[in-house]
């Protein structure tokens, strides 16, 4: 494609604020504080631990892990909590959404994806929010700082949001590509 036709296509795309790849950006830096988080308990820091109890169960961690998975155990134990490899995942998925290497992975499965661990970390805040709230029976909470769920649940919160319409701006963006393609080639 020529880079008048390149720039004729991007002038054609809707300049809306929610169609825009700033969402997808939001969204892979959503999960990062969370991964660091998750890596310096890993490594042994006490940091966002605000009792004796919840520093035993965090030191303790990777006991929990060596009756379980090895891969998950060693993983720990050189410093790597699965959860933040996880997050990072979630980062790269949502690059895949703005970033020109991903529109040459499937599509349908970018959207898939997009649209449904949307919905499910959606729900999963929501819900989070009702224990908070008292609706809902909380789980153990003692002994972590108010700002550990802020980066949590917050971020993971935060993530969906952005990712459904990281997703709806992918969805709009290729949709637009493949109009004007086709419109370019008829001529």
């Amino acid at each position: 494609m020529s880079l008048k036709h390149e720039k004729h296509m991007r002038s054609e795309i809707p300049d809306k604020t929610y169609l825009t790849k700033g969402w997808g950006y939001v969204a892979a830096l959503a999960l990062l504080p969370y991964a660091i988080l998750k890596s310096l308990w890993a490594w042994g820091s006490t940091v966002g631990l605000t009792t004796k109890q919840a520093v035993q169960n965090v030191a303790g961690f990777g006991d929990t892990l060596k009756e379980g998975s090895a891969f998950l155990y060693t993983l720990y134990t050189i410093g790597i909590d699965f959860t933040a490899i996880l997050a990072i995942l979630a980062s790269l998925f949502a690059l895949a959404l703005v970033a020109s290497w991903g529109e040459k992975l499937p599509k349908w499965l970018l959207i898939i994806l997009g649209w449904s661990v949307g919905v499910l970390t959606v729900l999963i805040s929501f819900l989070t929010a009702l224990q908070f709230l008292g609706v809902l029976p909380k789980g153990y909470t003692e002994g972590l700082a108010i700002w550990v769920y802020v980066v949590t649940y917050g971020g993971l919160f935060l993530w969906g949001v952005t990712v459904f319409i990281a997703t709806l701006s992918f969805q709009h963006r290729i949709k637009n590509k493949q109009s004007l393609q086709k419109r370019y080639f008829r001529q």
